[in-house]
C-alpha cells in the first residue's frame, strides 16, 4: 500500500469512528426522549387516578389494593 492510500484508509477509519460516536449520541438522545415521555405519561395517569379514584394521600400499597379490587370486579362482571 502506498503512502497516499494508507492516509486515505486512516481518514476513512477516523470518519467511521466519528460516525459511530454520532450514532451513540443519537441513540442516547432517543432513549432520553423516550424516558421523558414515559415519565410524563406516568405522572399524568397518576394525577388522573388520584382525581377520579379519590386516592389522594394514599400510599402505593393501599392504592395497589384498590386497583386490584377494581380489576377483579371488572373481570367478574365481564363473565
Amino acid at each position: 500500500m502506498t503512502e497516499t492510500e494508507s492516509i486515505r484508509v486512516e481518514k476513512i477509519r477516523e470518519k467511521i469512528a466519528q460516525m459511530k460516536q454520532q450514532e451513540k449520541a443519537i441513540i442516547a438522545r432517543d432513549k432520553s426522549r423516550q424516558r421523558k415521555e414515559r415519565t410524563r405519561r406516568l405522572i399524568q395517569n397518576g394525577a388522573l387516578a388520584e382525581k377520579y379514584l379519590d386516592c389522594e394521600g394514599m400510599n402505593p400499597l393501599e392504592f395497589e389494593k384498590v386497583l386490584k379490587g377494581m380489576v377483579k370486579n371488572k373481570k367478574s362482571t365481564e363473565r
